[in-house]
């Protein structure tokens, strides 16, 4: 299990002395990045968000095939298995290609679930291309760079560099619209960002793919059930496990 603290340590821990990386230093970065990840995976949300200003739409690709050759989900918080397990190694990228197009559950030898394959399709849509030793500051730890005012333009949570690269993941997204009221525009919102069906092919059914999104949209929003408790303790949890012995 990978927290932020680990990546810190890790892999961001010996470029501490400048606040601009070299190309060298963003490569041995982002292959840390990776050696972290292709075996292990995030610890939570937060640090999944974390890495995103680490990593770029193709170093994000060649994770996924490491965490695959690992035999392990694509998705970085997921700790399972591919449905099918392929070596991604093992054929051609030409061949691959005409898998993933051609193949309407190609997916499964990624990610363990669809709704994996559309969590990491939304994460990644989000990643900026922007190379890693462009990214002023991003892998700084404890160091502080300050604007011209003042204001502390690398720890600060609503800074121009932290925003830059934020990330909303699916799952939250998916929280926020938690209502079935919600479904046909989040069909649209998604089609807007570009995540398309399983295959790319030009004769697909667009009717029949937004039936297809809002049913899988409905499943997984059913299966996000948010508990409120009235009047809770003051001790949250801990609390509840005493009475309870």
């Amino acid at each position: 299990m990978t927290t932020i603290e680990t990546i810190q340590k890790v892999a961001l821990g010996p470029y501490q002395r400048h606040r601009q990386l070299s190309m060298n230093e963003a490569e041995m970065l982002s292959l840390e990045v990776i050696s972290l990840l292709c075996d292990s995976y995030c610890a939570d949300e937060t640090t999944l968000k974390y890495t995103a200003k680490l990593i770029t739409p193709d170093i994000y690709m060649n994770l996924i095939d490491e965490r695959n050759l690992n035999k392990r989900c694509g998705y970085p918080l997921c700790n399972k298995s591919p449905e099918r397990l392929r070596d991604p190694f093992s054929i051609d990228e030409v061949t691959k290609k005409f898998l993933w197009e051609n193949n309407p559950y190609a997916y499964l030898s990624r990610f363990c679930s669809k709704f994996h394959f559309r969590c990491s399709q939304f994460y990644q849509l989000q990643l900026s291309n922007e190379a890693l030793f462009s990214r002023t500051g991003i892998h700084l730890i404890n160091n502080h760079i300050y604007d011209k005012d003042g204001e502390d333009i690398i720890t600060s949570f609503n800074s121009p560099i932290n925003e830059r690269y934020n990330v909303v993941l699916f799952e939250e997204f998916l929280r926020e619209k938690a209502t079935e009221e919600d479904i046909k525009s989040l069909v649209a919102g998604l089609k807007k960002l570009g995540l398309q069906g399983e295959t790319n092919e030009t004769k697909t059914d667009d009717h029949h793919e937004d039936l297809q999104w809002e049913q899988d949209l409905s499943k997984w929003l059913s299966e996000i059930k948010i508990v409120e408790i009235e009047k809770p303790n003051l001790l949250g949890d801990f609390q509840k496990e005493e009475e309870e012995d």
